[in-house]
This record gives structure tokens, sequence and C-alpha cells, in this order.
């Protein structure tokens, strides 16, 4: 289908929406971008370079990359801001490109923030190289050859992995995981890979966020140390959906200085943006409009919030859709490898007409020409929600995104105030790679791989000495006899250090064959295999009959039922240690470190089209623990008798005003907010008093 006829389309069911007076009373806003031009600027590049990119369509560069090139050319290392689709890959590619045609020896690192994400881009770069006329000699005798391009993540088999070790290919693509728990730590089996190494590209790194982005800035850092030690200083490329702060984002998460690249001059298409607020169930709505955009022809991704709602809502769609049932997919974390893959390739390729899916397909997996894209529920902020947008828009063509309101009480002032969110700026991301205990988990690993000297090329040790003196205090540090070098009594201790704190995989397996269905992180284990629950995977329920935790299993069996399970859980809060108090008011206000128990005590049974309470079951499971810091606010007797006198519910009272300051805290400190939770207790026994825990 040819833009203008996607365009046509487009228009075309916005109108036969907005005529049905259902549909249209429902609608709270309607706002249209108009398209924007490409601008292009000139750039010289290696002939055999030049012949290839023209096989792949390329014969004109846009100006951001033309400005981003020539500053990688020039020795920058360099953060590129720009939409999704604006082919920010090319930029770190063809200065990779023309490395490796001057230099066949040298080697480059791709760091993508999630697996799976590196496979499509690996594609991409073995075909340029082939292209150019860079290839591995064609040795009959070996069993599945390397390229010169090669995925290095937890998907790739022990084999491939030691082969990737001995023969070095020139890029490699991987994670921070495996940057971690396999480069960093065991770098002298990659001596001659970090000797050559020209260039670090880190893809997406608007994904690198609080906790989690402060743990990779510190792996990026020990990389750094190793990559000196070997008489490497790589450039860093870095790629970023549109923040507010991508320069200051790449140099604290590196620690080095950065240009950066934010005048796109990437084609626009339009965009029609409807804000949809249902009066019934949002679920269903969202449904109901993917169905009609797919009679229309329209390509639609669906973006939900949880992944039952992704699997709900691919089952209700399979069930109404007739002849476009099988080219529609759900796609989320959990699904198996050969899955995803099998998905993606279909997105890209056009053969699927509608996905379903969680934030999995945020990120920069290259998914094709889509038309529409549906967003149940805000995704929490403008950055997400445009970078979700951005997924469609075939070829400078227009595109629909409609955001469907859930009954949230954000989503609702979106609905009843639309010009706040079109005038709303991106957020920032922010890290705090120097918070102690973060320092404290990563500066033995460092001193584990190469002791920590004073000076030393990347920590500023006269600003870390208190944790690397309360380290030595606790036998987690040793002092070298001169006082300025300090190692790891421990030999790997990056094992016990998690960057993304979800504990080891779980694997859903079929009760009746011992095949692998799906999998599970550790943290959402209780919460969704639990036995008795329901589980969904690609539209098809499950019911969990055992759960082995010694072995990592959950084991499923088929099931057909007309309910879905949700957890009943438990949490208790305990104060280990108080560090701060202040007063405010009548109320006092402390921070201290907290032990923090949750368990699944039961579940219940909901009929699944329209959510009624079936039945309640309890469960024997084990609690979690885990300690962390955080602030308890202790709420005086007289606020409590006032509440009550005006007509309010004391533990509704204290439940809101806990998500109040969940919702603010990130606009005050170096944290995102996903990294925070809270509890409230309407009375804390041990306080003798209602408290709010942040």
């Amino acid at each position: 289908m040819s833009t203008v006829q996607v365009s046509c389309n487009i228009e075309h069911v916005v109108q036969t929406l907005m005529r049905d007076q259902r549909f249209a009373s429902q609608v709270a806003a309607h706002r249209y971008i108009p398209p924007t031009e490409a601008t292009y600027e000139t750039l010289l590049v290696h002939e055999r370079l030049q012949a290839a990119l023209a096989q792949e369509g390329i014969e004109r560069f846009w100006t951001h990359q033309v400005e981003g090139i020539e500053s990688i050319r020039q020795g920058k290392h360099v953060v590129v801001m720009t939409p999704t689709a604006s082919g920010k890959s090319l930029i770190y590619n063809v200065p990779i490109l023309e490395a490796l045609l001057s230099d066949p020896e040298a080697t480059a690192l791709y760091i993508f923030p999630l697996k799976g994400l590196e496979h499509d881009q690996v594609k991409t770069l073995n075909r340029l190289l082939a292209a150019v006329g860079l290839r591995r000699p064609p040795n009959p005798r070996e069993r599945s050859p390397l390229s010169l391009a090669e995925v290095y993540d937890g998907e790739t088999g022990a084999y491939r992995r030691k082969k990737i070790r001995e023969q070095r290919p020139n890029a490699i693509f991987t994670n921070p995981d495996m940057l971690h728990l396999a480069f960093n730590p065991f770098h002298a089996k990659w001596a001659e890979f970090f000797r050559r190494l020209r260039f670090v590209v880190i893809d997406e790194i608007h994904s690198y966020r609080g906790v989690f982005g402060s743990n990779a800035a510190h792996v990026i850092r020990r990389f750094r140390r190793i990559c000196r030690s070997y008489g490497a200083t790589p450039q860093f490329i870095a790629c970023s959906a549109t923040i507010a702060n991508p320069k200051e984002l790449a140099q604290t998460l590196t620690g080095l200085p950065f240009h950066e690249v934010t005048a796109n001059g990437a084609p626009q298409g339009g965009k029609h943006i409807l804000f949809l607020n249902p009066r019934g169930s949002p679920y269903t709505e969202a449904t109901r409009v993917l169905l009609t955009c797919l009679q229309a022809g329209l390509r639609t991704i669906v973006f939900t919030k949880a992944r039952k709602t992704t699997e709900l809502i691919y089952r209700w769609a399979v069930a109404r859709a007739g002849r476009h049932a099988p080219f529609i997919r759900p796609y989320r974390a959990g699904f198996l490898p050969k899955e995803r893959r099998e998905i993606e390739q279909k997105l890209f390729s056009g053969e699927l007409l509608g996905v379903i899916s969680t934030s999995a397909l945020e990120l920069g997996v290259d998914i094709g020409g889509l038309d529409v894209c549906i967003l149940v529920g805000y995704p929490g902020s403008i950055a997400s929600t445009w970078q979700r947008a951005g997924r469609v828009g075939r070829h400078g063509g227009d595109a629909l995104i409609i955001l469907v309101a859930l009954h949230d009480a954000l989503d609702q002032y979106f609905m009843r105030h639309p010009e706040a969110f079109f005038e709303k700026g991106f957020e920032a991301v922010v890290i705090d790679p120097m918070n102690p205990r973060l320092l404290a988990k990563h500066l033995p690993c460092a001193a584990a791989e190469l002791a920590l000297r004073d000076p030393d090329p990347v920590y500023p040790i006269d600003r870390i000495r208190p944790v690397l003196d309360e380290l030595v205090a606790k036998g987690l540090l040793k002092r070298g006899s001169r006082g300025d070098i300090w190692f790891s009594p421990v030999k790997r201790p990056q094992r016990t250090v998690g960057i993304r704190t979800i504990g080891e995989p779980f694997t859903l397996v079929s009760a009746e064959t011992g095949e692998a269905i799906g999998e599970f992180d550790a943290s959402r284990i209780f919460r969704e295999a639990f036995p008795g629950a329901v589980y969904l995977h690609q539209g098809r329920s499950y019911r969990i009959v055992a759960l082995d935790l010694g072995r990592k299993r959950a084991y499923g069996q088929p099931t057909h039922v007309s309910y879905y399970t949700q957890p009943l859980s438990t949490e208790e809060t305990i104060i280990r240690q108080e560090k701060v108090q202040r007063s405010l008011g009548p109320w006092s206000i402390h921070w201290g470190t907290l032990r923090i128990s949750h368990q699944v005590v039961g579940y219940e049974k909901r009929r699944i089209f329209d959510g009624t309470l079936m039945s309640r079951h309890g469960l024997d499971l084990p609690a979690t623990h885990f300690e962390t810091e955080g602030l308890w606010i202790v709420i005086d007797t007289h606020t409590v008798a006032a509440l009550r006198t005006q007509g309010f519910d004391v533990g509704g009272s204290l439940h809101a005003a806990e998500h109040i300051a969940i919702r603010c805290l990130p606009l005050f400190m170096l944290c995102d907010k996903g990294d925070i939770g809270g509890f409230s207790y309407p009375w804390y026994p041990p306080l003798a008093h209602p408290t709010i825990f942040i």
C-alpha cells in the first residue's frame, strides 16, 4: 500500500470513528500535527561504502546524520538524540565501516540495554560488511562459521561463545549484563579485542535510568579502566530517543565529555492524535478500535502496561477478528527467544497486521512500517509516550495515535487538560553513579578486575575515599602496604552484584511433555506462577500445577477456563536503623534502613469478560525479603481526627498521600519513579501512629 493510500485510509478511519456517536462522545481531544520535510547535506564516504549504501536505498544523508558522522570523524564522543526511525544507526555504522576498511583488525563493541535488541542490528551490519567486500574466508569444514559481527548475550550458546572469544569478530553486540559478568571479569580472554577496540556504541541510552542506569554507569566505568590497561581509548557513540538531557546523561553514564546532535533532518509524517476516555472498559474499547483499524487495512500496534492485559486483548481481538485473526500476535517479555525472533521477523516483513505489546517493543527492534499506535493507558512519561508513538508512520506517511485512558488519576488529568500534555516538555533521565550504596557494590568488582590505585584513571579516589575506607573495614577490600592501592579479597564479586535486581530467571515448562513454554524473572514468579494461577501465553491458557524453586521451574497444563487469576499479597515493613529525623509541623519525618517482606498469601478468580469476583483461595508460599533505604512519615493524632471530622477515610487518605509522594519524588531526587515503592499503615504498631513509608 502506498504512502498516499495509507494517509487516505487513516483519514477515512478517523472520520469513521468520529461519525460513530458512541465513540465521538468519548473523545477528549483530537490534534493533528502536520508533516515536516527532510533536510539533506552532502557527505563524502569511501566509494565501496557508497556503493553498499546505494544497495540499501541510501544515496543522500539527512543533516543530523552528516553532523554526527563528521563529529565522530573528528574524534569526539557523540550522543545523537533524534526521533524514532530517523536513521541513527547509520551515524555509528558509517564510521565503524570506514575504520574497518582502513584497518581490518579494528574492533567495535555495540551495547544494547536488553538481550534480543541486537539481532536486527547485527544482520544489517553483516550485510553492509559483505557489500563492502569484508568477510571471513570460507572454511567448508567449520560448523556454524562466525560472521564479522556476532551477538554475545545470554541467548548465545556455550559453544558459540567460546568460538567468539577465540576467533574475535570485528564487531560484538552485547548488553550491560554481559559486560558486567562476561567481559569485565574475564578481560584476559578478550585481550586482543580490547587492544584493537576503536568504538563503543551505546544505543537507547534513554532506557538507562534510575538504579539500572546507575549500575550500568559503573559497569561502563569499569570497562573503561580495562580498556586503558590494554592501551585502548575507544570513542563512545550514544543514541537516544527524545529526552531533556541527552548530553548530561551520556556524560554521567560514561564519565566522558560528549558532543550532542539534536537537530533532526529526517522527514516526519503527519500525526492524528486522539485522546479517548471510555465510559466502560478501556481494554474493550482498545480492542474495538484495533479491529476497526485492521479492517481498514492499517497495520496497528497496541501498547499495554501489563503482560496480562497484552494477552487478554490478544485473545479478545483474535476471537472477533475473523479472517484477520492469523495476522495478529502478542509480544512481551517472557516469550522464548525463538518466539520473539519469529514475531519480529513477521512484523518486519509485513506479514503481521496487528501486534499487542508491553513496553518490550518500545525500544529499537526494527518493526517495519506500521500505521496506527493505540496506547492503552498513559505510559508514565511524555518521552515514553512519544517514543511509542514514533513506532508508526510508514515512509513519511500519516499516522494515527490513540491514547485510551485508564481509570487512573494521571490519565484522567490529561483527558480533562489535554493541552497540558501537548505543552509539557520531555523529562530528564536521571542517574546517580556516585550513590554510596552503588559504589560499595561496584568498587570491589573494579578492584577484582584491576587493582584500584591512587590516582585511578576513572574513579576519583579523593571523592570515594570514605566508601573505600568502609569497604576495607568490612573486609570487602584489602589495602596495599603503601596505602594507595586496593585489592579485592574475592575472585569474582561480580556474581553477587545484580545490575537489574531481578534475580535468576525461571522457566515455565509443560507438565505433560517437559517442553519449555515461557520465562519469568524472579521478581514475578510468586505473582504470576503460584500453584493454581492461570498463565496466559500467546492466547493460550496454562494452569500452574507445581512450582519447583530449587530447579527454578513452574509446571503448567493447558486449560480452557473463563476466568483469570489475581494474587493477594501482604507486605511488612520493619525499621532496621534510623539515620535522620526531622519535624514538619506536627509530623515527624525519618530516613533510614528498612527491611521489606512481601508474601503472596492467596489468589482470586475473576471472570475474564467483566472482572467479576468468582472465588478466593489461600496459598502457603515463602515470603521474599530485601533491605533498602527509605523515608517514613509519622502522622499525628490531630491530623487523623481532622480527616475523620471532614468525612475522609484515614487509610485511603494515607494511601493517596503515599502515591502523590512517589509521583513527586523524582522531581527532587536523583531517582526514577520505577525505583520507588511505598506502603501506608492506618496504624503502625511499632510506632503507635499512622505511618507512610516511601
